[in-house]
């Protein structure tokens, strides 16, 4: 007998049918039957859940930590701006002196600058609420207009041979009026029409003395220059350079104007 090709209504159920039992049926009897790809995923997937709920939770904690540290600084911050604000003082406040002979050339019988040479010997001492005595020509009228209260004064033998000082300091009302006198001050001794005078007063006919000024605060702080042979003292002289640095900017300003510790 001669085997034809099925039909093709029976070729179709074939291929639904027997073909595919036969094909599931392959292997040994008993042999367990492979699970579906979906199955398989499925199975898989199960393990994941926990490790995905374990991150969860971290990420929701991490997340109220950091709105809790955020609310916190916002708190912290107004709080910190309704709190009433308080100053400090310093420590040590640069508070100007009154006048008096002991406050600026002390009670010793001389004054030692800082990096002078030796100490410059006090021999005259000399204090007024008349401004005017320690002045010549215009200065004294100058100095009245501002409010010039008093001058402290003294003579002194400076550390290098032949040179004599006269140093001191006028309490003005102000230190705007102070600072005006400075610059006034210039075009009056400069012109011969006013200017410092000497302790011991010099004698008519003297050469005219170097003189340096300098305001602090309400104070003018000076110093005349002269030599004890008479000589002219230039403006350029090393050593009168020297001393009006030493007297002027070391030592009058910084009796006059040392801190005080505020109480």
């Amino acid at each position: 007998m001669r085997y034809g090709t099925p039909s093709r209504p029976a070729h179709r159920a074939t291929a639904d049918g027997g073909l595919a039992l036969v094909a599931r049926g392959l292997g040994p009897a008993g042999q367990h039957r492979p699970d579906p790809p979906r199955a398989r995923r499925r199975a898989r997937a199960e393990p994941l859940r926990p490790f995905q709920l374990l991150t969860r939770g971290l990420a929701a904690l991490i997340l109220f930590a950091l709105l809790g540290m955020f609310g916190f600084l916002v708190f912290a911050d107004r709080f910190r701006d309704r709190a009433p604000a308080t100053t400090l003082a310093p420590a040590e406040v640069a508070q100007p002196q009154t006048l008096s002979l002991g406050s600026v050339f002390g009670e010793r019988d001389e004054v030692r600058p800082e990096g002078a040479a030796g100490p410059y010997a006090i021999d005259l001492r000399h204090m007024s609420a008349d401004c005017a005595e320690a002045t010549t020509g215009e200065l004294g009228a100058l100095l009245d207009r501002y409010g010039c209260r008093e001058v402290v004064r003294a003579g002194l033998i400076a550390p290098y041979p032949g040179y004599r000082v006269t140093a001191g300091a006028f309490d003005l009302a102000d230190a705007a009026g102070a600072t005006e006198v400075e610059d006034l001050l210039r075009g009056l001794v400069e012109g011969g029409d006013g200017g410092f005078a000497t302790l011991p007063a010099a004698e008519a006919g003297t050469t005219t003395p170097q003189v340096g000024w300098h305001a602090r605060g309400h104070f003018l702080l000076y110093c005349v220059i002269t030599r004890a042979d008479g000589r002219l003292v230039p403006s350029d002289d090393p050593v009168a350079v020297r001393i009006t640095a030493e007297i002027i900017d070391t030592h009058l300003a910084e009796s006059l104007l040392r801190p005080v510790v505020a109480g």
